[in-house]
């Protein structure tokens, strides 16, 4: 499987050979949730979070069956375990999207279950399983700017993501609260798409760029909110990326960070000390992730509350109020923006 890079953060593994013949008895095509659609390709395409499978569908109009695996906020698709379903689901796909880096192993190995490893579309790049800390310094690297790194690209342009290198250690997989990532992996899915279904490619230019343009928007607003010299402090990763582009300082140990997604206890010490700054209003957020609470998690979100330190929830998948990807993150950024300028005054 050729790699193609993303970003800074991100390489897209597209599938090397799909055989378009095999696509021809698929099922009814799903709604586009907004994009437009055009009758064809027939493809089943099948994804591990509700995130992508709604990117995916607005990029693929109606020519295509989109589905998730995980779809629940009540569920932490760090530790999902598959269903025969969901076997069944990747074993009768054309395309298979993965997020990678350990995240999501579930569907990666129900792919190669099914002998559908050629039909994986990941974004990180490397073996979709955590690496623990003693595994870390032989990957240091890894995740690093690639091919669309080149963004200083065609326009000349510097990299929005410039700013997320991977210390030692600690990779953080939430690719999808990186908005600039986000608006490159929807024109990168519909070129690979377009050379599956060549049929429907100028459709899916067409609704990626409207979707990418969107997501661009976003990001824009997102960055302009500058809320230096604020910092914040996370019980899990998932946010980072959208808060460290709207100006704030991460204040979080990445070692606690590291312990968290590798689903292992936090060291006492970092655990004290995240506490500490929680209770003692040494930083200006919590971010908090519900779907992956642990008692540790919910007694630094108490110290928080107790202090008066603002505290938001970031979750894993699009909830139950929000009908698409780009109206969940709008409403995330809404919150920040409010943070910000009631710390402001």
């Amino acid at each position: 499987m050729p790699a193609f890079r993303l970003s800074s953060c991100v390489a897209i593994f597209a599938a090397s050979t799909m055989l378009l013949s095999a696509c021809a008895g698929s099922s009814e095509a799903s709604d586009s949730n907004g994009g437009e659609g055009a009758s064809g390709g027939g493809l089943t395409v099948v994804t591990s979070t509700d995130v992508y499978a709604d990117l995916a569908s607005r990029v693929l109009g109606d020519t295509a069956e989109v589905s998730a695996l995980v779809d629940d906020t009540a569920a932490d698709p760090h530790s999902y375990e598959a269903t025969p379903q969901d076997r069944l689901s990747v074993d009768r796909a054309d395309v298979i999207v993965a997020n990678g880096g350990g995240y999501d192993p579930f569907i990666t190995r129900l792919a190669a279950t099914s002998g559908k490893e050629d039909a994986v579309y990941q974004l990180i790049e490397g073996e979709n399983e955590h690496v623990h800390a003693e595994d870390d310094a032989d990957h240091e690297g890894e995740g690093e700017h690639g091919d669309h790194a080149d963004h200083e690209d065609e326009g000349g342009e510097e990299d929005p993501h410039a700013g997320h290198d991977h210390a030692e250690g600690f990779v953080n997989e939430h690719l999808w609260y990186d908005l600039a990532a986000m608006s490159d992996f929807v024109q990168d899915f519909s070129a690979h798409m377009g050379e599956l279904a060549p049929e429907n490619a100028e459709l899916y230019q067409d609704n990626a760029d409207a979707l990418a343009a969107e997501i661009d928007a976003l990001d824009e607003r997102n960055r302009a909110i500058e809320a230096e010299p604020m910092s914040f402090l996370s019980t899990e990763a998932v946010s980072q990326f959208l808060l460290t582009d709207a100006g704030f300082e991460d204040s979080t140990d990445e070692q606690f960070l590291a312990a968290v997604e590798h689903g292992d206890d936090v060291a006492p010490r970092l655990y004290q000390q995240a506490l500490t700054a929680a209770a003692d209003q040494e930083i200006d957020l919590l971010s908090y992730n519900p779907q992956t609470e642990t008692n540790q998690s919910a007694q630094i979100r108490e110290a928080a509350e107790d202090a008066g330190v603002a505290v938001l929830e970031f979750k894993e998948t699009i909830p139950q109020e929000h009908d698409s990807y780009v109206e969940w993150m709008e409403s995330n950024i809404s919150t920040v923006e409010s943070v910000v300028e009631d710390a402001r005054g």
